[in-house]
């Protein structure tokens, strides 16, 4: 009894997916900034000041530190980031502040999605008035714990797919509760404009409230648009706005070449959507593998279009039944237009694309479930769901606590992707113990050896770096690292191995040449070491660091003579360098006693 009364409060569902939202997902607010957080976030020096809020409205250089490469137009999420430092009052960013707030909005579109499946159900529960709830709150709850959310939830960057939900179903609340009034709709248009402004994402809402004043209000085809017109306005401001910002409509050109192969290229995306919906495994943090050029006639792209003429043709039945359901499945198809590469994006498809439009797929499922002459099993089936779907995410959310974890088990999960190594390989050299011994920017591919590594500097690395090298056998930016670990503790046979491998991996790097010819010269192989200096040189003749190993080779063979010619280039390479000038009169000092 007691239960059945604190179901009926008013309170109970928020509070009750408050509770859920944070016993599931609590942990991510001790988790780190990982991938685009940098970009967005951690070097982002526009959020550290509420001055440039406005600019964010109509600056794309405040939105990243890459503008010309992650040309994004989201203002209020940059706007919020920039609150959350100012919050904190540190220099830098703290991690945990951004995860909390990516936790709070997150339960806060739970709460606001209890409220429209409850609206939604009421109309359909008739008498069973209690079913309704507990199928909304079933809905709502399964929308708090999905697994394929983890990607939302657990990365601090994707704060613009929680606000975006938040405000596109506050805006369905208020158009749910309209009755022939202005309020209700001038609210809705109010966070339609708010949803937009987080996330382009949001923009297919105005043709839903369409449908909500079609298909729900019972109004006219006619009336139906006059009411919203006022959506279609926004959507077309706010594209427009953006597309001053950034300065184009797509973000990339088509990805498979063509528009019409990229489209085709879309349909096998289809049948991974459905699977990531119903919560079923493998996750994936990075579907780059995915190159395209699908035949029209496979099985991947005749599959996927299958499905989508099911769903259309399910659609229109339920339209024609006036089945609530309908509203769930067109929220599905509408919210998944902006990711379908009608307009080209970036990538065939990610997880975090599935935030939005999940909503609509629990609507309906919920909406199906509710027409059970048998409550109790419905219910209980549900419920069985949503222990598997919470234990899924509790799994699943671990790889997301740093960057090293996300990318090496992700990898070691495959599938496997080139971007997925790389940045990979940038969290290992990240780790304090290896980035003391490699000041080396693996963006960049440039590799360089701290001037001085000691035996007991390199211990440390040496285990982690061996490790990296055995899940990336062919990354050349590790092998070089491991041998010149190696090297400082005098295995060098086993360096030199692996540096000869970097250079024959890329014949083209300098650098590369460089790391060999140093540790050869420090195993005497003089001869061998002298080879692979001039061929560091005739591939760059400007580099510093082959004139300085030549200078020290030279000297050690008393080939002064070379050593002055280098000396010589590297003064005219640095000639504020006045360590270079002692260089060379030491040289000449050498040759005139000779």
């Amino acid at each position: 009894m007691w239960a059945r009364r604190y179901f009926s409060k008013g309170w109970f569902p928020c509070l009750f997916l408050a509770v859920v939202t944070l016993l599931v997902w609590g942990r991510t607010i001790r988790y780190d900034f990982v991938w685009d957080d940098y970009v967005f976030i951690v070097k982002n020096p526009n959020i550290r000041s509420l001055k440039e809020v406005p600019a964010m409205f109509y600056s794309l250089k405040t939105q990243s530190i890459v503008p010309d490469e992650a040309r994004i137009f989201r203002p209020l999420r940059t706007a919020q980031y920039a609150v959350l430092c100012a919050l904190e009052g540190k220099q830098a960013p703290r991690p945990w502040l951004f995860h909390l707030a990516n936790l709070l909005w997150h339960a806060a579109a739970a709460m606001l999605l209890f409220s429209v499946a409850l609206l939604l159900y009421q109309r359909q529960a008739g008498e069973v008035a209690n079913f309704a709830r507990a199928m909304a709150l079933l809905v709502a709850t399964a929308f708090a714990i999905h697994p394929v959310i983890s990607e939302v939830v657990c990365w601090a960057k994707s704060l613009d797919d929680t606000m975006a939900a938040v405000f596109v179903l506050a805006a369905t609340l208020a158009l749910l509760k309209w009755k022939e009034d202005n309020r209700s709709i001038w609210a809705s248009l109010g966070c339609f404009v708010l949803a937009v402004y987080s996330k382009e994402s949001a923009v297919p809402f105005a043709m839903f409230a369409f449908f909500v004043f079609l298909g729900l209000h019972r109004l006219s085809w006619r009336r139906s648009a006059k009411l919203s017109l006022g959506f279609f306005v926004v959507a077309l401001a706010y594209t427009i706005h953006r597309h001053l910002v950034i300065g184009q409509s797509t973000q990339s050109a088509p990805l498979s070449g063509s528009y019409g192969q990229t489209l085709v290229d879309m349909l096998p995306v289809a049948g991974k959507y459905f699977r990531l919906l119903w919560g079923l495994p493998p996750f994936c943090i990075d579907y780059s593998y995915m190159t395209g050029q699908n035949p029209p006639v496979s099985w991947s792209v005749l599959s996927g279009a299958a499905l989508l003429v099911l769903c259309v043709g399910l659609g229109t039945w339920l339209w024609r039944k006036r089945d609530l359901a309908v509203f769930g499945l067109l929220w599905l198809g509408l919210f998944f237009l902006p990711v379908s590469n009608l307009v080209p994006m970036m990538q065939y498809m990610a997880e975090r694309f599935l935030y939005l439009p999940l909503i609509g797929f629990l609507l309906m499922l919920g909406a199906l479930l509710l027409k059970s002459r048998r409550p109790l099993p419905a219910l209980a089936l549900s419920s069985v769901l949503l222990v598997v779907w919470g234990s899924a995410s509790w799994n699943r959310m671990e790889i997301w606590q740093d960057e090293l974890t996300l990318f090496t088990r992700s990898w070691v999960e495959g599938p496997r992707s080139s971007r997925m190594e790389k940045n990979a390989v940038i969290a290992i050299f990240r780790l304090p113990h290896v980035r003391q011994l490699f000041p080396i920017d693996p963006e960049k591919e440039t590799m360089s050896q701290n001037s001085a590594i000691s035996y007991d500097d390199a211990a440390p690395a040496l285990q982690t770096l061996t490790e990296a090298h055995r899940l990336f056998p062919t990354n050349e930016v590790v092998a070089s690292a491991l041998g010149l670990t190696r090297a400082a503790m005098g295995q060098f046979p086993e360096a030199i191995e692996l540096l000869a491998w970097a250079v024959h991996r890329n014949p083209g790097s300098a650098q590369y040449q460089v790391n060999l010819g140093t540790v050869l010269a420090e195993n005497n192989q003089n001869m061998e070491a002298r080879e692979v200096f001039d061929a560091a040189l005739r591939l760059e003749p400007a580099n510093a660091n082959a004139l300085r190993g030549c200078i020290r080779l030279a000297w050690k063979t008393e080939d002064f003579q070379t050593a002055l010619r280098c000396a010589i280039r590297l003064q005219q390479l640095e000639p504020q360098n006045g360590q270079n000038m002692l260089l060379v009169r030491e040289i000449e000092r050498k040759i005139s006693t000779r």
